[in-house]
């Protein structure tokens, strides 16, 4: 703990313990300790302003993230391969008596001063199951405070005993929002990392990103903890090959002369319903897959199982397993199928409405399983330096996200996805005759969360010279793309994008060459 106004005074002075410290995190690039060094100040100023500048407070950081590979999986077991990124939120935050939490953003246009009291809003009941809490709980959805309320209420969940302080909160931010590099998990990572710190508490490293995931099923998704992972074990200058059940993780190099790049399409994604959907969709080919083969039943825990490997049986019956699928479902056709899974159902089907034209259950899990294999091989074509194959496998991974296909003349068609039974039938045919195309990780199955503006990013960067695989960031449905890029070819990329997306939309650049950072934790 400091006094703010120290704080803001080693900070603009440069002084040498803020120095070292900003060097740890962020590297020796100048420009970029320098954007680092602002958004500090500007989290103080904003503690100052709002708060008086005597206060003894505590600093915590989160950053953004993108994967390379490994898209939709995390939370069903597959490996993802990602990258903390020097954009994040800083949270400034200072001790309470009164058990309230008093919220000032620094972009207060966007995001107004919000006040919340622990108790009133913590579960009534000690004993009370944090899912059963939630879904009960009326949460007005789209408040920028309920990111706050998730990583505050969750500790105070797990510490029932114990009655958190309040806490005077100031928050900065540079994390692009709703562009697929998770701008609000970092919120939640913070609020989280705030309320343990503040109250001399404790989770054991490798159970805290799982935690905060749970606790951002708050705000309404149930999606994984794969995003809170990365911000929180990532390191500087490397991959951070992880996943779950249980957590494993390692890090890999990244070869020195390649570049991410972002580019932000400005489509702020709103795919919580769309999200839950998708997952259900998983939930939902599990339980058919376990009810259709059950003397694979007890080795089915997650869908990274439907392997040739943990089953042993040829790739070929893979898809056979997969033609079992439908296509599409209703829900009625779904409890029809699955009697004995009232209660499970009713929980996944409560987060979102029912799809017009059905749940794409074979699309959904193809794409699963096929996206479990090719990030499982991340590694070893990083380490091996195996560009153009890792390239490949982004661009087949994007199009299991694919709408639409844009032609070099400008001419715009619906994607085509080959799941039918006759598809999955000459794959087999196909594999008999050991074509590799064939393979389980080329086959890009539909899960269909991209939009024309993400799939026309990647149509653009596929036409540069030294752009090696291109693909939407997060959930999708708008957001960002992802690029990976020779270093000597960035500025064609950006030029491309420049002209081919930016300009003609009348948009400013929204290109981000990215620099790995070390991950969450106090400054």
């Amino acid at each position: 703990m400091m006094i703010v106004k120290e704080w803001l005074k080693a900070f603009q002075s440069n002084s040498p313990n803020i120095i070292a410290r900003l060097h740890h995190i962020y590297g020796e690039n100048q420009s970029i300790l320098q954007a680092r060094r602002e958004l500090y100040i500007k989290a103080l100023s904003t503690f100052a302003d709002a708060y008086g500048n005597t206060q003894s407070a505590q600093i915590v950081r989160a950053p953004g993230r993108i994967n390379l590979l490994g898209t939709h999986i995390d939370h069903r077991g597959g490996y993802v391969n990602y990258v903390a990124i020097d954009r994040e939120t800083i949270i400034v935050v200072s001790p309470r008596e009164d058990g309230q939490v008093v919220l000032h953003n620094a972009d207060a246009e966007r995001f107004g001063p919000r006040a919340f009291h622990i108790s009133e809003k913590s579960p009534p009941n000690r004993n009370t199951n944090w899912l059963d809490y939630i879904e009960q709980n009326e949460i007005v959805s789209g408040d920028w405070e309920n990111y706050i309320n998730a990583g505050v209420l969750y500790v105070q969940h797990l510490f029932p005993h114990i009655r958190l302080k309040g806490m005077n909160m100031a928050v900065a931010g540079d994390v692009p929002i709703a562009a697929g590099l998770s701008s609000s998990s970092t919120l939640v990572v913070t609020a989280l990392e705030a309320a343990l710190l503040l109250n001399g508490l404790n989770i054991p490293h490798e159970e805290k990103a799982t935690r905060c995931g749970e606790a951002e099923w708050y705000v309404g998704t149930r999606g994984g903890a794969g995003d809170h992972a990365a911000m929180l074990y990532a390191k500087r200058q490397a991959v951070a090959r992880l996943r779950f059940f249980p957590l494993q993780i390692e890090e890999v190099p990244f070869p020195s002369d390649y570049r991410v790049v972002v580019c932000n399409s400005f489509v702020e994604h709103m795919s919580r319903g769309i999200f839950n959907e998708r997952i259900a969709a998983y939930e939902i080919g599990m339980m058919l897959l376990k009810k259709n083969f059950p003397q694979f039943a007890s080795q089915l825990q997650h869908l990274r199982d439907v392997n040739p490997h943990t089953l042993e049986i040829a790739p070929s019956q893979i898809y056979r397993m997969v033609k079992t699928l439908p296509e599409r479902m209703s829900r009625e056709e779904i409890k029809k199928q699955l009697p004995d899974q009232t209660e499970a159902l009713s929980h996944l089907f409560q987060m979102h409405d029912e799809p017009i034209e059905g749940y794409r259950v074979r699309g959904v899990c193809l794409f699963g399983i096929a996206e479990c294999a090719r990030s499982e091989l991340c590694k070893d074509l990083l380490i091996r330096g195996e560009m153009e194959e890792f390239g490949k496998f982004k661009y087949i991974s994007h199009d299991g996200d694919r709408i639409v296909t844009h032609r070099l003349n400008g001419e715009m068609l619906p994607w085509r996805e080959s799941m039918s039974d006759l598809d999955l039938d000459r794959l087999i045919a196909d594999l008999d005759r050991r074509m590799q195309g064939a393979q389980i990780p080329y086959q890009s199955g539909g899960y269909r969360c991209s939009c024309e503006e993400l799939d026309l990013l990647v149509d653009l960067a596929k036409q540069v010279d030294g752009v090696v695989g291109a693909g939407l960031s997060g959930g999708g449905l708008g957001g960002c793309v992802l690029v990976v890029v020779k270093e000597e070819a960035v500025t064609d990329l950006i030029d491309t994008v420049q002209q081919g997306y930016y300009q003609p939309k009348g948009l400013p650049l929204g290109t981000v060459v990215c620099s790995s950072v070390e991950g969450a934790g106090k400054f």
